[in-house]
């Protein structure tokens, strides 16, 4: 009776564990299914005559008891697995939200590898930036900052460093991808009382004198870009001058040229110079001659 009680007081004791009430409910399950298969074992063993038939028995029991064996454990163990589970889902969710913006620049940056849409030494303009990569890392891109606006074509000095999440929600324009020259446009703002006809001929006398030295090298360039970039339409290197209206009594005049990617800015101050000094005479007048040291 001492025994059992002792018995009885070690058992609460234990079982106000959890752990260790599933422990000791788990080798108990061990001893009867051990046992069970030893009874199953030794019927097969003394009632079967066949070789064939008792490998069969003996195989198939052992796997109905490995089976049964293993739902009870995980059935006595429910509780401390889905404990565990939850755990380590909460663990997983806390790492995915605190290494969030990691995870996306790491995104952003494989991204990039994938689809090359910009390498070391590409122009680019990535939103609100403009600048000449310098650096690409896993999870930043380093621009070198050209501007101050798109409209600019001026080094600032200034070193832009980009997370590489960008690349998930903001466009890329790429002006190196179709290589030594672009098709670089000029808007000009006039009236309805200026007289656009010869505006629009001074503006491609301009055009075709600074950029005598280029329509032919850029207009093989550009047909050639079909064959080598797989374009389906190549832009057109030929000068072109359009009229936009914005709004009433204002005409924009857009110059269309071709122009090396480098050279974007020098070129359009040139044209400007000299569409100003053509078009206004004597009004405005100003050199030709525009800073070599100062516009790229």
């Amino acid at each position: 009776m001492e025994l059992w009680h002792e018995w009885n007081t070690v058992w609460q004791q234990v079982s106000s564990v959890d752990w260790m009430r599933n422990l000791a409910v788990s080798a108990i399950i061990l001893l009867l299914f051990l046992g069970l298969r030893i009874v199953v074992s030794r019927l097969v063993m003394r009632h079967l005559h066949s070789a064939g038939e008792r490998q069969r028995w003996l195989s198939g029991s052992r796997n109905t008891t490995v089976i049964l064996l293993v739902l009870a454990l995980v059935a006595v163990w429910a509780n401390a697995i889905q404990s565990f589970i939850l755990s380590v889902i909460a663990l997983a969710a806390a790492f995915v939200i605190a290494t969030k913006e990691l995870l996306l620049c790491l995104t952003g940056s494989l991204l990039r590898a994938v689809s090359g849409a910009f390498s070391l030494g590409d122009r680019i303009q990535w939103g609100p930036v403009h600048g000449d990569v310098i650096d690409i890392s896993l999870f930043t891109t380093t621009l070198l900052e050209v501007g101050p606006a798109p409209s600019f074509h001026m080094p600032t000095g200034r070193v832009v460093v980009v997370p590489n999440a960008k690349l998930l929600d903001t466009p890329v324009y790429s002006e190196s991808k179709s290589g030594k020259y672009v098709v670089h446009t000029i808007c000009i703002p006039l009236t309805l009382q200026d007289d656009l006809e010869r505006a629009q001929q001074v503006a491609l006398d301009a055009i075709n004198e600074v950029c005598a030295d280029v329509l032919e090298p850029a207009r093989q360039w550009m047909e050639s870009l079909e064959h080598t970039h797989n374009f389906i339409h190549t832009p057109s290197a030929t000068p072109r001058v359009y009229f936009h209206l914005p709004e009433p009594n204002r005409v924009d005049l857009l110059l269309r040229f071709p122009s090396p990617v480098r050279r974007r800015g020098r070129m359009e101050q040139a044209i400007l110079r000299r569409f100003l000094r053509d078009y206004h005479g004597a009004k405005n007048p100003l050199s030709v001659n525009a800073s070599k040291e100062e516009i790229i």
